[in-house]
């Protein structure tokens, strides 16, 4: 029988899942014209801006905070929301959604190999089969999508540009096992929400500042400025879906779901960028498939 927790953990990863696929692609569409820092700047003060006022009402006069949380949770922002989202979003500047998101999916098997060795989190072998499905499933999608798709880059370019979302993947893997020693001290997940993406926006500033990149004034009124913003409340649906079943489940139940993104990707771009990607082929609807096997072994064995 499949545990109430896990199974409302899942959906809610999912719905976290398909906010993390809206916002890469509203990127993509601010971004070709504007600027990937700009991008940054924007997604993270509209978090800001919609968590920080409710927390701070709700969970007022006893956030949960400590030390170990204050710490945990910061160290989350700059890892995770800065630096990832600063790779990740270079990354979709360059190469685009279709590529970036199923590279960046492997932060799945970095966290949960991190959620293994830090966080003792048990990997049962049924469950690492979920795991493979999700992933394989997800490689199949971008191979894929890319052989029918080729673009102007050139193989240098290209290879070049992969390390890229490699890099997001490491940052965004590591991120939940900060998360979880936070959740561990007691902290709700909302308030560790707002602390990061605090630290994350203030560690961003700082640096942008010192090397003169912080967006112009031009930046906030150009047509750019509205996908930066859906993009900021579509990450914000999939933050609070995201840490809300992080503090109620494993880190290797969490991610697998998370990464399922890269198939909404795939479909969200075929139905409103079809001039970004080809026709859905029966081999990624073969794919598609054991990305949804996978779902369900993950749920049952979770």
């Amino acid at each position: 029988m499949v545990d109430v927790t896990t199974l409302v953990a899942v959906l809610v990863s999912l719905v976290a899942a398909l906010g993390i696929a809206a916002q890469n692609l509203f990127v993509r569409k601010g971004t070709d014209e504007g600027r990937a820092t700009d991008a940054v700047v924007v997604v993270i003060a509209v978090n800001v801006l919609v968590l920080l006022p409710s927390v701070a009402v709700l969970y007022y006069p006893d956030y949960g905070l400590t030390p170990v949380s204050w710490l945990s949770f910061a160290a989350a922002g700059m890892v995770g929301t800065m630096l990832g989202r600063i790779l990740s979003y270079t990354s979709i500047e360059r190469i685009g959604a279709s590529r970036t998101a199923p590279i960046v999916a492997a932060w799945a098997l970095v966290s949960t190999v991190a959620g293994v060795v830090f966080l003792d989190e048990a990997l049962s072998a049924i469950h690492a089969v979920g795991i493979a499905l999700v992933v394989v499933g997800i490689v199949v999608i971008a191979w894929e999508t890319n052989h029918e798709n080729p673009d102007d880059l050139s193989r240098r370019e290209l290879s070049l540009g992969l390390l890229i979302p490699v890099a997001a993947a490491v940052a965004y893997g590591m991120e939940p096992v900060f998360a979880k020693f936070g959740f561990a001290a007691g902290t709700p997940a909302p308030v560790g929400l707002v602390v990061k993406t605090v630290a994350a926006i203030l560690g961003l500033v700082l640096y942008l500042r010192f090397r003169g990149g912080l967006p112009a004034r031009s930046t906030f009124r150009s047509a750019d400025m509205r996908w930066f913003v859906l993009a900021g409340l579509s990450n914000t649906l999939f933050l609070v879906g995201y840490y809300v079943a992080l503090e109620i489940a494993p880190v290797s139940v969490v991610t697998p779901v998370i990464i399922t993104n890269t198939l909404f990707v795939v479909v969200l771009s075929s139905l409103f960028m079809p001039s970004r990607l080809e026709r859905v082929t029966w081999k990624l609807g073969v794919a598609a498939t054991g990305v949804v096997v996978g779902i369900g072994v993950i749920t049952a064995f979770g």
